[in-house]
């Protein structure tokens, strides 16, 4: 990788993707996450910056995402990494995006989550969100010539190998529901799609393997809360919403979270490393900031701002928790790793989340 020089500043062209392109982007070496994140923003237009994030391939070919207070350089340098700018925290309720780009993005990364499979979807459902992704990329039904669409392009295989139908047949079905979205733009059409997946039961879920009383499970962290799968990843064992949790905390490879409720109060889950505890740990504390933020009168003065100004004071990453908790910076270091590894977050409620935000 060639360094630029700047005066006395050595700086760096970092190469981005996100759904629709690619940035370039020169920076110092010692930018951290937050700046290079803020910057990419500015380039795109976009100021509802809680839902994205970037994302970079360590050196075990883990995707992982850059901690604000991180410097970027010597994540990338080692092995050339490319960066991602992609959604990391899904919204609750799509209506509640206000930016075009923002919806056009979180659109994208949807799609090809479905698309793919990674998202499970009906057959009959998969087919309706696929006349969405044709109204939205192609335009009115009388405008499309249907004998060179490929199928495979607009249904997850999973869909197409579980109903034996001819390559017409499906072009049919698609044809009959597209004609029925006549006069919907770009925009809505990308709204219509996001209301219809946001309802399916692996929309923004972020799955993590663990093991729970000793038997291996799945936690899944998402917009209403964290589940924990047994069987399967569609219907979780236990869905725990957001508020019923009090608190979170992991020390070392342990993850607990601990309960409003009666029955049970604690959850206890061992992790295969440490590096995926803190993973379970920022997506949790991220996805309550958001359901916070979106239950609280303070920030739909956020929400409904367009104005790019003062975005640099308002980014608060809520995984900063992390490299900022009192526990995790003034340990000694010869106490054990498991007090050297360990920090908690007590979850706020609205009224003490709006406090904060109007504090910002």
């Amino acid at each position: 990788m060639k360094l630029k020089s700047k005066g006395t500043k050595k700086t760096h062209l970092y190469q981005i993707s996100y759904l629709g392109g690619k940035l370039s982007l020169e920076q110092p070496i010692n930018a951290t996450g937050k700046e290079l994140f803020m910057e990419v923003c500015a380039c795109l237009g976009i100021t509802e910056y809680w839902y994205f994030g970037l994302q970079y391939e360590s050196t075990k070919r883990h995707p992982m995402w850059i901690r604000p207070n991180t410097k970027v350089y010597p994540l990338v340098c080692k092995v050339a990494a490319p960066l991602f700018f992609l959604v990391k925290y899904y919204p609750e309720e799509i209506g509640r995006v206000q930016e075009d780009v923002t919806l056009a993005l979180i659109y994208k990364q949807c799609k090809i989550s479905i698309v793919t499979g990674a998202v499970a979807a009906p057959p009959e459902t998969s087919l309706l969100l696929a006349s969405y992704i044709l109204q939205a990329e192609q335009g009115e039904s009388s405008s499309v010539d249907y004998s060179k669409i490929v199928i495979s392009d607009f249904l997850p295989p999973t869909v197409l190998e579980m109903r034996t139908m001819s390559h017409q047949k499906w072009i049919e079905s698609l044809k009959s529901w597209h004609r029925q979205h006549r006069g919907m733009d770009t925009k809505d059409s990308h709204l219509e799609f996001m209301r219809l997946a946001q309802y399916l039961g692996m929309y923004g879920v972020s799955y993590f393997p663990t093991k729970f009383q000793g038997v291996p499970v799945w936690l899944g962290v998402h917009p209403k809360g964290i589940n924990i799968y047994e069987d399967n990843l569609f219907v979780p064992k236990i869905s725990l919403k957001w508020i019923f949790i009090r608190m979170i905390h992991y020390s070392c490879r342990k993850f607990i979270i601990k309960t409003m409720l009666t029955q049970i109060m604690e959850y206890s889950f061992y992790m295969k490393s440490l590096r995926l505890t803190r993973q379970v740990f920022e997506f949790a504390v991220g996805y309550h900031h958001l359901y916070l933020r979106t239950r609280s009168s303070a920030a739909h003065e956020v929400y409904f701002s367009t104005s790019t100004k003062g975005n640099d004071e308002k980014f608060n990453e809520i995984t900063e928790h992390v490299c900022k908790n009192d526990t995790f910076l003034k340990v000694k270091p010869e106490r054990k790793l498991s007090r050297r590894f360990a920090t908690k977050h007590d979850l706020p409620d609205v009224k003490e989340e709006e406090e904060n935000l109007i504090k910002q």
